[in-house]
């Protein structure tokens, strides 16, 4: 088990964090504020988390901000102006510029509980509809779209609509810490639960999986948490760990974060031998 004890020795914390098993690999990566420093210290580094905050805000080009990355990039759609095609030129022209396996979201962590504060009209029906839209029109290029939740899938049924390419979740480690450990068991009930909702939704066994930003508040705990999040997806489906480091007068995505700059040394060595362990 991985505890406040072990946080604080990186050899137990890899040892413990050893899968019995491995399916498919962990792909790390950062936000693309933090994407440049991050890469440098963990060169296997793949995958970077784009936001765009504002009605049908859309770049001309798909982002390259994070140069040897695959983006997944959060975009806000009106529904009415996506429903009638009215947004198809720019995001076709876009996804005309994407690598391979780049990846799109529309309103993520949208929910009842309404995290991110969205209008009254980000609904179900409205999210869902969307994401089938955009998985239709994007098929033919190199993006593929998925869903993004904040809690418990199993409580999100309607926001998540099927047959998509990609699942994933933006989680925060401090939700599964009490009295300075890990409740290890908790946070697996929570992974399991989701899983089958994706495999659901997927129509698949094996769904594609993205934990599209993460990190914990507490930096002793960081280590624990990325090696605990990463051994139990890759004893199940594997998954694309995208890290969230906040960055001083910018909007933090949630509690459970920090700058990079604040990351401890063994919280980076981690994170490079993590990605080195998992990659194959």
């Amino acid at each position: 088990m991985l505890t406040r004890r072990n946080a604080l020795a990186a050899p137990a914390v890899l040892a413990a964090s050893r899968p019995r098993r491995r399916t498919r690999p962990i792909l790390f990566g950062a936000n693309r504020l933090a994407w440049d420093a991050f890469r440098v210290a963990v060169p296997r580094a793949e995958v970077t988390r784009v936001y765009y905050h504002g009605v049908n805000r859309f770049p001309a080009e798909w982002p390259d901000g994070a140069v040897g990355a695959r983006a997944v990039v959060s975009f806000e759609p009106h529904p009415a102006d996506l429903l009638a095609g009215r947004l198809d030129s720019r995001l076709l022209a876009a996804a005309a510029t994407a690598p391979h396996w780049s990846m799109i979201v529309p309103w993520y962590e949208a929910g009842p509980a309404n995290p991110r504060r969205y209008p009254s009209w980000v609904t179900a029906r409205h999210v869902q509809a969307c994401q089938r839209y955009l998985h239709r029109l994007l098929a033919p290029t190199n993006v593929r779209t998925g869903s993004v939740i904040c809690g418990p899938a199993a409580d999100l049924h309607t926001w998540i609509a099927p047959g998509l390419d990609w699942y994933g979740a933006d989680i925060d480690g401090d939700w599964f810490l009490k009295g300075g450990m890990f409740e290890v068991s908790r946070f697996e009930r929570r992974q399991a639960a989701n899983l089958a909702v994706w495999k659901q939704k997927a129509r698949s066994g094996r769904p594609r999986v993205v934990i599209a930003e993460t990190n914990c508040g507490h930096d002793r705990y960081r280590a624990v948490w990325f090696a605990m999040l990463a051994a139990w997806h890759a004893e199940h489906e594997g998954a694309r760990l995208v890290t969230y480091w906040s960055e001083p007068g910018r909007v933090r995505q949630g509690t459970g974060t920090g700058p990079w700059a604040s990351a401890s040394d063994q919280t980076t060595d981690i994170l490079r031998q993590l990605s080195e362990l998992y990659r194959a």
